[in-house]
């Protein structure tokens, strides 16, 4: 059989599960490509998108099958058949991309209203190992969306077993700064990070949490950099939460994402993509106040 993919959000980072389909269907003998509508003539093909603000692909010819559509940017409840699910991806189709990628754990304890997790993926649980995900390679992603609360067991099993194989990882979508105990924060300290320690600081009052988090792990021998994703909704709050942020401790990346209505849809207001990209451009906001960066006067 032949399978063409669709990656409809595009390249800029890999579909795990366009990785993980990819890797199946070769392990059954099928031949895998990426969809051109000149010149591929699959029997199967799949469409991912896990962005709902990704404009639809709208490039199928006319004679190819319909697509068998995934991902939350089409609808958050479609998930991969247990047996794919379970497949190792299928990193050929992203050479550039060299790190190991997947999931510890899936679900999240908390209900934040702006979140798809607890629709998609609902209760926490442990879904995977470390050393069988990275696969002999020596980076890993790990796309966990609350890894921390996981038993505690499990995350010094899994941080032990990352220090024993020598992997450097990266919790891509962050840690919740809540849950960092002495016991873990001590664990994080003494992994070895692709970058740097990520958290969220969604509200203001996460701004407490991740202070005692950055110091608890500081205490324990951590010398690198915390990345913060900052949920910007009100330009004013947002900028203080930033400032306050980067008061904490000198070597915290404070990241500002716009919030996204994602049922209406549309791009956030030009204020709010302003304050992201000073914020988000280190050399920007090091050098330039947010006052004179919005007023224009640095240009």
């Amino acid at each position: 059989m032949k399978v063409a993919l669709v990656d409809v959000d595009g390249h800029g980072f890999p579909n795990l599960a366009l990785m993980k389909l990819s890797a199946w269907h070769k392990s059954n003998g099928d031949s895998v490509e990426w969809y051109s509508p000149l010149f591929s003539r699959p029997d199967r093909l799949y469409a991912s998108k896990v962005f709902t603000f990704t404009p639809d692909y709208r490039g199928f010819a006319p004679c190819a099958p319909p697509p068998v559509r995934g991902g939350t940017g089409y609808d958050a409840t479609v998930k991969l058949p247990d047996e794919v699910e379970r497949t190792l991806p299928d990193y050929t189709i992203y050479p550039e991309f060299t790190p190991a990628l997947g999931f510890l754990s899936r679900g999240c304890i908390r209900s934040c209203p702006w979140c798809v997790v607890p629709r998609k993926e609902g209760k926490i649980r442990v879904v995977d190992d470390v050393e069988r995900i990275s696969a002999g390679r020596r980076e890993v992603v790990l796309l966990d969306n609350n890894f921390l609360a996981t038993p505690p067991e499990f995350v010094s099993e899994q941080l032990a077993k990352a220090k024993a194989l020598k992997l450097k990882i990266d919790f891509n979508q962050a840690l919740d700064a809540r849950l960092v105990t002495e016991r873990n924060a001590k664990e994080l300290a003494e992994t070895k990070w692709i970058h740097y320690i990520r958290f969220s600081c969604d509200t203001g009052m996460m701004l407490s949490h991740v202070a005692d988090a950055v110091r608890l792990v500081r205490s324990f021998g951590y010398r690198g950099e915390f990345f913060v994703y900052v949920l910007a909704k009100d330009v004013e709050e947002a900028y203080d939460r930033i400032c306050r942020l980067t008061a904490i401790d000198k070597k915290i990346v404070p990241f500002c994402q716009p919030f996204r209505d994602f049922t209406s849809g549309g791009e956030p207001p030009v204020e709010l993509r302003r304050l992201a990209r000073w914020c988000n451009i280190q050399s920007i906001r090091k050098t330039v106040s947010f006052r004179d960066y919005r007023s224009g006067v640095h240009r």
